[in-house]
């Protein structure tokens, strides 16, 4: 709990800065290398965590990574260092996600079926769905053996079963 409204309000400040500057893509890109070093890489993640380390070395081993990086979007990832708030990087990537989405209407949809689709079945589904939600869709396709036929769909909070195993089971308690 703590680390989503950690997360959600550095976000938001972020994502206003970024915002202004017209960097946001730019900061999310580094947010998430981060936030992937962080998750993917020990080293990285003990580096940053440990009270060993000095701070003034943290940032300029930062500086040395994201060499490439402009200036303020750097200084973006000292303050995270700078407010011991590295180990809520996962919030942060994902609330800034989050408000990127709904600022450019954009929805994530899951889509789970048998069999990988065809970028023309994709293409279909992602035209249907925009279509009847008025946004963007930025779906991602798992396949999932087990459902045997059909699909299920899951936007948001909203799951819809479209799937064999669903039409059997219910035939079943019938």
């Amino acid at each position: 709990m703590i680390d989503i409204q950690v997360g959600r309000r550095y976000s938001e400040a972020i994502y206003e800065i970024a915002e202004q500057r017209g960097d946001v893509k730019e900061v999310y890109e580094i947010l998430n290398t981060v936030m992937e070093l962080y998750i993917n890489d020990v080293e990285f993640k003990n580096f940053l965590l440990s009270p060993l380390i000095s701070t003034d070395e943290k940032l300029d081993f930062l500086t040395e990574v994201f060499k490439n990086a402009s200036k303020e979007n750097l200084e973006i990832l000292y303050y995270i260092v700078l407010k011991n708030r590295i180990i809520n990087i996962r919030g942060i990537v994902k609330a800034y996600l989050e408000i990127y989405y709904k600022k450019n209407s954009i929805l994530d949809v899951k889509g789970i079926f048998t069999r990988e689709l065809s970028e023309e079945q994709k293409e279909k589904l992602i035209s249907k769905l925009s279509k009847k939600t008025g946004k963007q869709i930025n779906l991602e396709v798992v396949v999932d053996k087990s459902i045997l036929g059909g699909g299920i769909l899951k936007i948001g909070d909203t799951v819809v079963d479209g799937s064999i195993r669903k039409d059997l089971n219910k035939w079943k308690e019938n």
